[in-house]
């Protein structure tokens, strides 16, 4: 990392045992300066619709330290457009950790956790989650909801998380089977939020507010899928942050006009881009991104070699939505996603991508304390090697560099790259 943010990060770091309320305003800071930077981007290339998004993401941090009783805790899964719709931030550990894991301070709030008795092995976003609450860094929320969906994490670390604080918690329960029944028994369950994030904000929710979020959702699904069409015909500029802005659009910012410009940007980039050279391996990502990991960005971004043409996580759910219907479609949406249910749906859907795609190969990321991919990594491997797609099983962290090899994935993800020009890719 830059010398610059490697000393912010440590004065952070020093400042969260001293005065928490101190090392909150120097996030805010930071993240502010990230969020105006972004605002002001002169880009208007696929950097400039990362860059743009990057600041409007910085900003729901900014709000979510400044201004604690206007947030919602959230997990990547939950349908956001209530909160979009009500003029609500969402935090999600998702986001946060990876923010202050880029800030360079995550190491003090892994710690924390650890220090305060969470387990080791638990998810490190939710355990950066659980650090930052607890060290009095990230204030007390409006409330606290998530979803069952996807990972075990989340029924932990929220309900602790609602207790630390002492918060409003709500469970959205998704059904593992896709059912009209199930779509009808989890829109009913996003009523009762709104209900009672209605009754905690002291105002209604606008239904004609709600239905318009619901349409940008349905705009911006439309959008990434023509992206996706044309993406597998081009050469593009690309980074592992690039691919996270594109979870992060169809998931939590879904629904907002940022999201929607975002995929605006990104189908016009793409619509302009060169064609394949033939020079690069491409490559496509399962699971979450160490973005913050220069060996990684080395590799695959600066490299020369290769370039990420896509991921699984932002093809979570790519089907229809129904403005009129607003709940319906949310709940569509949780029910509908890849990742509920068998993992073969996940795995068969990455396959399907990564050839529309043209990928040269697959890297499947192990991130630490992800049972559920950890799980299926091997069956995925089998899988995706059966229809003709090498893969990297490759372990590693989206955010916690203790628990990284660095050296050891430098090593694997090379020699990777040389079996796949071997191979003739």
């Amino acid at each position: 990392m830059k010398a610059y943010i490697e000393a912010l990060g440590r004065l952070v770091e020093n400042q969260t045992e001293k005065s928490p309320e101190a090392a909150r305003k120097l996030l805010a800071a930071a993240y502010s300066w990230v969020r105006f930077s972004g605002r002001h981007s002169f880009h208007r290339d696929v950097q400039g619709a990362w860059e743009r998004l990057n600041g409007a993401v910085a900003g729901t941090m900014v709000d979510s330290l400044r201004h604690p009783q206007e947030t919602v805790m959230v997990n990547i899964f939950f349908p956001c457009e209530i909160l979009h719709a009500m003029e609500i931030q969402p935090m999600f550990p998702e986001g946060m950790s990876a923010y202050v894991a880029c800030t360079a301070c995550q190491r003090v709030f892994a710690e924390k956790a650890e220090a305060n008795n969470v387990p080791e092995s638990l998810c490190s976003y939710h355990k950066t989650m659980l650090g930052l609450a607890e060290s009095g860094v990230l204030p007390r929320p409006l409330m606290v909801s998530n979803t069952t969906l996807a990972c075990d994490a989340n029924q932990l670390s929220f309900r602790r998380l609602a207790e630390f604080y002492q918060a409003p918690h709500a469970v959205v329960d998704i059904p593992d089977r896709e059912s009209e029944d199930a779509v009808k028994y989890v829109a009913d369950q996003l009523r009762a939020v709104a209900v009672q994030l209605e009754d905690l904000c002291h105002r209604k929710l606008d239904e004609t507010a709600l239905k318009d979020r619901v349409a940008s959702s349905k705009r911006s699904i439309e959008l990434y899928r023509q992206y996706l069409e044309r993406r597998g015909g081009v050469s593009l500029t690309s980074t592992m942050s690039g691919e996270l802005f594109s979870m992060i659009a169809t998931h939590v910012m879904l629904g907002r006009p940022e999201s929607e410009q975002y995929m605006q940007e990104l189908l016009q980039a793409v619509e302009h881009a060169p064609g394949p050279s033939g020079k690069k391996l491409r490559l496509f990502w399962f699971h979450v991104m160490p973005n913050w990991q220069d060996s990684m960005k080395n590799i695959l971004e600066t490299g020369g070699t290769c370039e990420l043409v896509g991921s699984d996580l932002p093809l979570d759910y790519l089907g229809d939505l129904d403005p009129e219907r607003p709940y319906e479609s949310m709940a569509r949406r949780v029910v509908g996603s890849i990742s509920n249910g068998s993992s073969l749906r996940r795995v068969n859907t990455a396959i399907e991508a990564a050839k529309k795609l043209n990928a040269d190969g697959v890297i499947l990321f192990c991130h630490w304390g992800c049972k559920q991919t950890m799980g299926m990594s091997q069956i995925a491997k089998q899988r995706m090697e059966a229809e003709g797609l090498p893969t990297l099983v490759l372990d590693g962290d989206g955010c916690d560099a203790r628990n990284v090899a660095d050296g050891q994935m430098v090593t694997r993800v090379n020699a990777f790259l040389e079996q796949l020009e071997g191979l003739g890719a």
